[in-house]
């Protein structure tokens, strides 16, 4: 299975790397996803149109610059997120780091999985009448998505490339039919938003869907055969994002929902949405269940590959079943504060303390704890939060405060710990 060619703890290999549109597919396709439908129709509907489209731009771009960067990384050192984050953190500190990153992704799977059971239940009313308890499609649906996960990356890869270029053709669809009718383009332009949330809060929000791409990227950026394939596949963030989230916004203003199934079905596209919902979301799914089960497999080497995948599942799977969901914009804004420092500490690391020289066969001579990179993420994550509550104000976007804190105290502490 996949602990013979996922190199949970190892280098990738020169003769498993692939080409760069095959992960800029893997990466498009996790964008293309429930939860960031209903985001980009729920801050639209807040903010109004015209800002939502600004906001949507500016995230993708921002953090499309940053998963470039960290896709550079991955394809240099050929290691994962997580056996990256050894170096500046050590090799006992870490698996604080590590476990901050996976708990998310869990989070991301329980959720993704909940909103997934919820439309297939409304599918399967609207088409065949039959009323399936939640549960059940949680469990069933769940069950089948690890089964895809445990093989692999290759496995994912060739899933994603069936999938991707169906639900791109779906996604542009959508778009096609809300804007059928003359007045529709207005509508969707004029809508104002009821001003349920502000703008900053909407650009925390729709960070906190995708700031774990750019800490993530190693994890697939670490098979591009070439930086440019690492390059190719960065950009299916700064591209794909955008797209899905109009996708999501445009057809919500026209129908007042905010559930992309009830658009859907709203929009007469009942059948085939049923049909690319169960792609896209076994698309994402298989990943953030990836992306845990690297992370766990730094925990103990020991560990199987499919063990950690199965019993993170069954975690995940428990809170869907417990609605998880309803914490969704919470953990947006949450993950959006904390997350953004680690990507700037293990840039500012590799680049200028390591000198783009990593070796994974010096991990267990690293110190428990280095404390100069605990620290400045400590302090940086304090700083965010406290720009997002009001305390003060630096770029009034907590999430560049987060990150812009990091690489401040990280390159404060590395000069005071060099003199």
């Amino acid at each position: 299975m996949a602990e013979q060619g996922d190199f949970t703890t190892t280098r990738v290999p020169e003769n498993a790397t692939v080409g760069g549109l095959s992960i800029m597919g893997v990466i498009v396709g996790i964008g293309i996803t429930l939860p960031v439908f209903y985001v980009g129709a729920n801050v639209t509907q807040s903010i109004g149109f015209q800002s939502a489209l600004l906001v949507f731009g500016f995230v993708s771009i921002v953090l499309g610059v940053l998963c470039t960067i960290t896709a550079i990384i991955g394809r240099r050192t050929r290691l994962s997120t997580y056996m990256i984050l050894h170096f500046p953190f050590g090799k006992r500190g870490v698996k604080f780091i590590n476990l901050l990153v996976a708990i998310p992704a869990l989070g991301w799977y329980a959720i993704t999985i909940e909103l997934f059971g919820q439309a297939l239940s409304d599918a399967f009313i609207e088409v065949l009448n039959i009323d399936i308890p939640l549960t059940i499609l949680i469990l069933v649906s769940s069950l089948l998505m690890t089964l895809t996960t445990i093989f692999g990356f290759r496995v994912i890869e060739k899933f994603s490339n069936v999938a991707v270029p169906f639900l791109i053709l779906f996604v542009g669809y959508i778009l096609y039919v809300s804007l059928q009718e003359p007045e529709s383009w207005e509508k969707i332009w004029t809508f104002a938003g009821n001003g349920k949330m502000t703008t900053l809060e909407a650009i925390s929000i729709i960070t906190g869907t995708s700031i774990l791409m750019p800490v993530f990227m190693p994890d697939f950026s670490r098979f591009a055969a070439k930086d440019k394939d690492a390059l190719l596949g960065a950009l299916g963030l700064a591209i794909g994002q955008p797209f899905v989230l109009i996708a999501g916004a445009a057809p919500s203003i026209l129908t007042g929902e905010e559930d992309i199934m009830k658009i859907m079905i709203g929009l007469g596209l009942t059948i085939p949405a049923f049909f690319i919902l169960i792609f896209s979301t076994w698309t994402t799914n298989v990943v953030n269940l990836y992306s845990s089960i690297l992370v766990f497999a730094t925990l103990n080497k020991k560990w199987k590959f499919w063990a950690i995948g199965v019993v993170s599942s069954i975690i995940a799977t428990l809170l869907a079943i417990m609605g998880f969901s309803t914490y969704f914009i919470d953990m947006l804004t949450f993950v959006s504060l904390v997350v953004p420092s680690l990507a700037s500490i293990f840039i500012l690391h590799y680049f200028f303390v390591s000198k783009g020289v990593y070796d994974v066969n010096e991990i267990e001579a690293l110190p428990a704890y280095i404390w100069q990179a605990l620290l400045a993420w400590g302090a940086s994550s304090l700083v965010a939060i406290a720009t997002h509550n009001g305390l003060f104000q630096l770029t009034t976007i907590p999430f560049i405060d987060a990150f812009l804190a990091g690489l401040i105290f990280y390159g404060v502490l590395l000069k005071v710990k060099k003199d």
